[in-house]
């Protein structure tokens, strides 16, 4: 699953040889998440848009660096032997295919005294290959000649979001305006190739989960032992309608689906964020998050 992580995390590091071991390839695979939209927040019920770029796989001189790396270098009979060799040693499904890129814009619409804003990721593979040769008749320990390191990116089909909405922004300057809401932190959803951090805030009756707008209310009479449920992890169950919707066009959810998924505390402390009223209940499935109100008219 989809599964946010700050910084850079080292999948796997190993060498490959050519079938006369003269040749050796040293790898180092490691995966980040990038933030891909293009826009900024949008205040005082003035709209504004979001707009993602849309990508997987590799770039063409990635393929071609691949196909001299596979042929040339290990001598394999093509890139799809090397892909499957990559694939067993990190234990993850590689997308080599040229990636075409395009853009897709999106609107996004502030409280008329607040302000909004989505910030999407996506998870990138990056491949550091360091390619050598073997020294011919060489009495040192070190018998290899390092000849050049490359780098090669893969964009996957994991995206991950951060919705931010605030009904009351200072630099709209609204008379009686309510003061920002405060948060205990983040609850990580993970539903598939896609997933989305949203704020959570601690109550007498439970914990209440803010998702754009919309505010969902989990009841527990021993909160202390849900939060440590939560730690590892519960089955959820959501309607993909509450999915921003630029995050269900990269993941190709359609609106009216239900999504099953993972509910977990993220360890990252955050900032604040606004309201429609939901609910959760629990169900045989885990977790059941739904949607029962919405904000009073003219606030939107």
């Amino acid at each position: 699953m989809a599964t946010y992580f700050s910084g850079r995390r080292l999948l796997n590091a190993f060498s490959t040889h050519s079938p006369n071991h003269r040749s050796r390839i040293d790898w180092r695979i490691f995966e980040e998440w990038r933030d891909i939209d293009e826009g900024t927040a949008s205040r005082c019920g003035v709209e504004g848009t979001c707009t993602v770029e849309v990508a997987s796989g590799i770039s063409e001189k990635s393929m071609s660096t691949l196909k001299e790396v596979a042929g040339g270098t290990l001598g394999l009979k093509d890139v799809w032997s090397l892909k499957y060799d990559l694939e067993v040693s990190i234990g993850r499904e590689l997308n080599w295919q040229v990636s075409k890129r395009s853009t897709k814009t999106f609107r996004i619409q502030p409280p008329k005294c607040g302000r909004s804003a989505l910030t999407v990721y996506q998870l990138f593979r990056i491949y550091e290959l360091t390619c050598s040769r073997q020294k011919w008749f060489s009495f040192s320990e070190d018998k290899w000649i390092k000849l050049n390191t490359r780098l090669i990116e893969e964009r996957t089909n994991n995206h991950d979001a951060i919705p931010d909405t605030v009904e009351s922004d200072p630099i709209c300057n609204c008379p009686d305006a309510p003061p920002e809401p405060t948060f205990d932190g983040l609850m990580q959803l993970s539903f598939g190739s896609i997933g989305m951090r949203v704020p959570y805030r601690l109550t007498q009756a439970g914990l209440e989960l803010q998702i754009d707008r919309q505010v969902i209310s989990i009841g527990s009479t021993d909160l202390p032992a849900l939060m440590r449920r939560l730690e590892g992890g519960l089955d959820v169950e959501m309607e993909a309608s509450l999915v921003p919707e630029p995050l269900r066009f990269l993941g190709n959810v359609e609106e009216g689906a239900k999504l099953q998924g993972r509910m977990m505390r993220y360890t990252d402390e955050t900032d604040a964020f606004a309201s429609e009223v939901g609910s959760i209940t629990e169900a045989g499935f885990g977790i059941e998050i739904v949607v029962s109100g919405q904000m009073p008219a003219g606030e939107a």
